[in-house]
């Protein structure tokens, strides 16, 4: 199962970007389920605390990069969490995307953040931005609200294969994955 918040309006624009926030679960849970077919089912959920990462995408020739000036997460529920400038530092740059005609620039935000999914169901970021463009700086306010989903996932496992692939690879070291790959549209 992932937990994750998804924006639920269009992607709000600034600069001639149009902006999106994605937040990256960093710690999981698990659990195992038995049944007859299979000796053992391994159950994970991916949940927070969570990274969040600001995507802006443009179009070529135009934007250059871009650099949050406020950042803040708020909730109905009275919850208010503005974010430290130190958690956002730096520009991210527009380079190419896949998708021809499509640029991207991404920049991870420092701090982790933890969230009630009981209570902060709906929230909403409110970021102020500063995009570079061919003709100038550009200043923006972004307001993008953010729903929890819950997507479910389905992963068996069988125990016995998988202590004897834990044997025979016991000396390989395992590399844990890294971020996601960033989305190709807004």
């Amino acid at each position: 199962t992932h937990y994750d918040y998804q924006s639920s309006a269009p992607a709000p624009t600034a600069g001639g970007s149009a902006f999106r926030v994605e937040f990256i679960p960093k710690a999981t849970e698990s659990g195992v389920a038995l049944s007859a077919m299979v000796v053992g089912g391994a159950l994970v959920a991916e949940v927070g605390p969570y990274q969040m990462r600001l995507h802006a995408f443009g179009q070529p020739g135009d934007q250059q990069w871009f650099e949050i000036k406020s950042l803040r997460l708020s909730g109905s529920d009275g919850f208010k969490a503005p974010m430290e400038s130190r958690g956002f530092t730096g520009r991210a740059e527009f380079k190419p995307t896949q998708t021809p005609g499509t640029t991207r620039a991404s920049l991870l935000l420092g701090p982790y953040v933890n969230l009630d999914a009981q209570k902060q169901h709906d929230i909403v970021l409110d970021a102020e931005v500063l995009v570079s463009r061919r003709s100038g700086l550009s200043r923006g306010s972004l307001r993008i609200p953010l729903s929890l989903t819950k997507t479910k996932r389905r992963e068996s496992t069988n125990v016995i294969a998988e202590i004897a692939h834990d044997i025979r690879d016991r000396d390989k070291p395992t590399i844990p994955a890294g971020l996601p790959p960033p989305p190709e549209k807004p």
